[in-house]
């Protein structure tokens, strides 16, 4: 698992997104309001997932829930998370960032809000997120399942699912495609490479394209 990590952190989210399209695979990358919580992030790991939704019930406390979750956490994992549409409140903090990372897991995915994001920077811990909040989800939010499918946009994740991060978005690969996409990627990202360098030493587009097919 530490050397498909490692590919992937050597590559970029747009090369892995083309090498999928080029699959058949062309709803993979999700929403973007998805994005990384401070420049220069990535993310690279097996999906654990989670889904929760909203509640009207202000005594309502998922807490054992949240603590059974936190500690099944695996290492090495991206913890990616559905929120159901709920905006108002953070579904991702500082203390559960911290829980998690003690654990091995490697960042977090959440189609809603987080907060606590000076200490969670400062934990070197990277999350992507919809959008930050100060409130807390007790009472707001609860979670309902975790390491079961979920839907994130109009992407579907499966436990075991790769998740590539970077500061254009995220993107998630199905498990059982993993080696061959990045083996696509990384042919595409030596192409890409050399159309650099091409341009670089002042050939034209045109040129380019003849020769390798593609711009």
């Amino acid at each position: 698992m530490n050397d498909l990590a490692s590919r992937f952190q050597q590559l970029y989210t747009g090369v892995v997104s083309d090498a999928l399209d080029g699959m058949g695979y062309r709803n993979q990358g999700l929403p973007p309001r998805i994005v990384a919580m401070s420049p220069g992030l990535k993310i690279a790991g097996p999906a654990f997932t989670g889904r929760g939704e909203p509640t009207d019930d202000t005594t309502d406390d998922d807490s054992l829930r949240r603590l059974a979750m936190l500690e099944s956490v695996p290492h090495g994992s991206v913890s990616v998370w559905d929120c159901g549409g709920h905006q108002q409140s953070a579904h991702w903090g500082e203390i559960m960032a911290r829980a998690v990372a003690e654990r091995g897991c490697v960042g977090a995915v959440v189609d809603g809000g987080l907060r606590d994001s000076d200490f969670v920077s400062d934990l070197g811990f990277p999350v992507f997120c919809a959008f930050r909040s100060v409130s807390s989800s007790v009472g707001r939010w609860n979670i309902v399942e975790w390491n079961q499918e979920i839907t994130v946009g109009h992407t579907r994740v499966c436990p075991g699912d790769w998740v590539f991060g970077d500061v254009d978005g995220v993107v998630v690969i199905p498990a059982e495609l993993v080696e061959d996409v990045l083996a696509e990627a990384e042919r595409r990202e030596a192409v890409e490479s050399e159309m650099r360098a091409e341009l670089a030493a002042g050939a034209l587009p045109s040129e380019i394209y003849a020769r390798l097919g593609r711009f």
